[in-house]
């Protein structure tokens, strides 16, 4: 899946790099490419066209549009079998609690797609008796590559760099929130990762080293760590309390009153409803999150729903679990807002 949507995403961060034609065509004879597209070794092109309607600027750049198309379902189609699988292992090295997948989740949808590089219009063309726009783009894979593997190169010195400098005798929550920036220069790595892996002429990525993976083991250790409490504030609060310990620690939080990193105050109301035979519960929560010194990281009213056939009572329980979801994504939206 991550792979489609990198394919996807390539595909859509063309359009931002696209340099001006170094050409233009607007009459005369057919140039040759529109028939033949070029072919040369570590270099791969697209050709696209669009109909013309009254606008040849407009049909032109739908044509460059249609190449880019073009161009990475040719990269795409490089890609050797074993690409989804060699980066499904990859990931599946190290069990993540679904919190940290959650907060790596949240972090990767603040990234905007990355540029790729190197992108040109070789050649625009309109056949004027015809109605039709043409257009060639070319990508240098080699400097594109080699592109990438620089700007991945920084990120990992960056993560290092951190790395190094949040020192491990600090706070398990100070020691996450320092780390935070790390985390997100690895979520972009992971994005630059699969797109050098699509234009690579050996289809190779860069594989983390030794120093990135312990980084990535420290976070996790340190999200298994933090502990936090839930206090309620309301007699609806206290009969949920249970289930929304049981759920939380699914999530992969440890639940104690013992020296908390984090506090949850929480107000709740359970409202049953029964309808058409079946069983639905509404949970509500008004929530706030608190470090060990009383200070508000997050506050957040939610709502989620159970359903059941079966009785109120496992209605309730569904319901229960979806707030205690949605506690542990506005835990991990909390942490990622805290990235500088």
């Amino acid at each position: 899946m991550r792979v489609m949507v990198a394919v996807v995403a390539a595909s859509l961060m063309f359009t931002g790099c696209m340099s001006n034609p170094s050409k233009k065509s607007s009459s005369g004879a057919t140039p040759d490419w529109v028939v033949n597209e070029p072919v040369r070794g570590g270099h791969v092109y697209g050709v696209g066209s669009a109909q013309v309607y009254g606008d040849a600027a407009r049909a032109l750049q739908q044509a460059q549009d249609a190449a880019r198309v073009t161009m990475v379902q040719k990269l795409k189609v490089t890609i050797s079998g074993s690409f989804s699988q060699d980066t499904q292992e990859v990931r599946q090295t190290g069990q993540q609690t679904q919190l940290m997948k959650t907060v790596r989740n949240t972090i990767t949808s603040t990234i905007p797609n990355a540029e790729l590089d190197n992108v040109v219009v070789e050649e625009n063309f309109v056949d004027q008796a015809n109605k039709v726009a043409y257009s060639l783009v070319h990508l240098d894979r080699v400097k594109a590559a080699s592109k990438l593997r620089q700007r991945i190169s920084d990120l990992d010195l960056k993560v290092t760099d951190l790395n190094q400098k949040i020192a491990t005798n600090q706070d398990t929550l100070k020691q996450l929130q320092g780390l935070m920036p790390a985390l997100k220069w690895l979520e972009q790595r992971e994005q630059l990762s699969e797109q050098m892996q699509l234009v690579d002429v050996n289809n190779r990525s860069v594989p983390k080293d030794e120093m990135l993976v312990a980084v990535e083991d420290r976070i996790q250790n340190l999200f298994d760590a933090l502990v936090v409490n839930l206090v309620p504030s309301n007699q609806d609060g206290t009969k949920m309390r249970d289930g929304l310990v049981e759920a939380l620690t699914d999530l992969g939080l440890r639940i104690s009153k013992q020296s908390p990193h984090l506090t949850f105050r929480y107000a709740a109301n359970l409202r049953p409803v029964e309808k058409g035979g079946r069983f639905i519960v509404f949970a509500s929560g008004k929530v706030s999150i608190e470090d060990a010194n009383g200070r508000t990281l997050s506050s957040f009213t939610r709502e989620a729903k159970g359903v059941s056939a079966a009785s109120s009572e496992q209605a309730e329980f569904k319901a229960v679990q979806g707030l205690a979801e949605v506690l542990g994504q506005e835990l991990a939206k909390s942490f990622v807002e805290k990235i500088n």
